[in-house]
């Protein structure tokens, strides 16, 4: 039961990572010259997701065999976010509360991002091999982490720009965290004893 309720919940903190990704998206261009205002944002949609994916992966694997894919996409984005939360909370205070320099874990911070990116595209697509899971959610996932790439690889475009890959993988992230949350709410009650 402790396995179901960890699905369930992981259904959740999946759907509230996503409404974060997207809340970032749409502030991003915004918040400008505060940037531990943009990890205040970041550090807790990554601390779900890397719960929310825990619940995903879980219910995955027990639906059937769910593949090295999934497992290295698993293993990269839950490693990844849980050093871009770290990192963003110090941010946040040293930035935000100290005003001071943070330069440096900046620079070890953003390119997490791309390994998170890159786990995604492999999520998402044993995500749509085990077909137990909305395939439009996962290829979200997929299209947003590959736009998201190349905007960051080729390095084109307004700042602004990589807000809109953002908001589809949180589009993606809160779809495929609502079916968790909506399919394992059904299938984790207790059947009723029979006497």
């Amino acid at each position: 039961m402790a396995s179901a309720n960890l699905i369930r919940w992981g259904g959740l903190a999946a759907l509230l990572a996503g409404a974060f990704f997207i809340v970032e998206a749409a502030a991003g261009p915004f918040i400008g010259d505060f940037h531990w205002a943009f990890h205040a944002l970041d550090a807790p949609a990554h601390a779900f997701l890397a719960i929310g994916l825990v619940g995903l992966y879980l219910w995955q694997t027990g639906q059937g065999r769910f593949g090295w894919l999934g497992t290295a996409g698993f293993i990269l984005i839950v490693v990844a976010s849980v050093v871009i939360v770290l990192g963003g909370l110090a941010i946040v205070f040293i930035d935000g509360v100290l005003r001071a320099n943070e330069e440096v874990l900046n620079d070890i911070i953003h390119p997490l991002e791309i390994l998170v990116m890159i786990g995604a595209v492999l999520f998402g697509m044993a995500t749509m091999r085990m077909n137990v899971l909305p395939s439009g959610g996962a290829w979200l996932i997929i299209i947003g982490a590959l736009v998201y790439l190349g905007i960051k690889i080729v390095g084109v475009g307004p700042e602004w720009l990589i807000s809109v890959p953002v908001a589809i993988l949180g589009a993606g992230w809160a779809w495929l965290g609502h079916a968790l949350w909506s399919e394992s709410g059904e299938s984790v009650q207790q059947p009723e004893r029979v006497r």
